[in-house]
């Protein structure tokens, strides 16, 4: 095992703290990063190590965008405008009770229900079929009843979201945003898209939402790279301390809540009064957009 891939502090730099040679303790030691990890990125409402985000964004006409993630590190694209990238349909509509299409974001679900109730179902992944061209040709030569014509090669992860979506009686449009030339400036520390100068489609020049990003249920794709490429040092040192913590009472029994003898009482912490206890460190940090 070890520490995610996005975690806050490194095994190396927690042992130091806590003063550990050996490599027995290192599981939990690791678990413990993670585990505080989690707990300061839920406290601050926000992920910090940099990262790919795929995130569609709905501005609602307006000339600023906001992204979810902050710092922006890079943008890969920002695209909107809907085209058709490929057509999908079932084989076997005569047979099937159930035909659906789904696209969650990552990969391409293909469900189907025959009507001896037989269930077979297909999810080809987006990090290895990267281009619809990919997709289509994987549909036509390895899943057995479905066919796929496709229109335009294009980016598989900038295809719009939707769920299962029934084909027996039809054919189905897959689409994507085709046009990514708008002129835009950008925040980085704010995470902030403003346009200035309209190139998507379907505008006139005097129409009010020309220059503007385009209304909608979330028309606007934007891959881009946001987080810390070095964490700083407060959430270095949140995590670090949590983590400590946290390894050092692993073993006190987890279904204790309070205890007393005498005068002595004891109230077993709860995981959000780990951060509660570092403010001082993290409300720096907290997202409050």
């Amino acid at each position: 095992m070890a520490v995610g891939t996005y975690a806050l502090a490194t095994l190396a730099e927690l042992k130091s703290w806590l003063e550990i040679t050996e490599t027995d303790s290192d599981v939990a030691l690791e678990a413990s990063i993670d585990r505080a990890t989690a707990i300061i990125e839920t406290y601050c409402d926000r992920k910090f190590a940099s990262r790919t985000h795929y995130e569609f964004a709905m501005p609602g006409g307006g000339k600023t965008l906001s992204l979810d993630h902050f710092p922006v590190v890079s943008i890969k694209t920002v695209a909107f405008g809907p085209a058709v990238a490929f057509t999908l349909q079932s084989d076997t509509a005569s047979s099937d009770v159930l035909a659906t299409v789904e696209n969650d974001g990552s990969s391409l679900k293909l469900t189907k229900i025959a009507s001896d109730g037989t269930e077979t179902s297909s999810s080809l992944a987006f990090s290895t079929y990267k281009t619809t061209a990919l997709l289509v040709a994987q549909v036509n030569s390895g899943v057995s009843g479905w066919s796929a014509s496709l229109t335009a090669n294009a980016y598989s992860r900038s295809m719009y979201r939707f769920g299962g979506r029934g084909v027996i009686n039809a054919v189905l449009s897959v689409e994507y945003p085709k046009d990514n030339v708008s002129e835009y400036r950008l925040d980085i520390d704010r995470a902030l898209i403003h346009m200035r100068s309209d190139r998507f489609p379907h505008y006139d020049s005097k129409m009010r939402d020309t220059n503007r990003f385009p209304r909608g249920f979330y028309p606007i794709f934007v891959e881009y790279e946001a987080g810390y490429v070095t964490v700083p040092e407060d959430l270095k040192r949140a995590c670090i301390e949590i983590a400590a913590e946290m390894y050092q009472t692993r073993l006190q029994d987890r279904l204790l809540s309070t205890e007393s003898l005498g005068d002595y009482s004891y109230t077993k912490k709860q995981s959000v009064n780990y951060a509660e206890e570092r403010a001082h460190l993290l409300d720096g940090y907290r997202n409050v957009r």
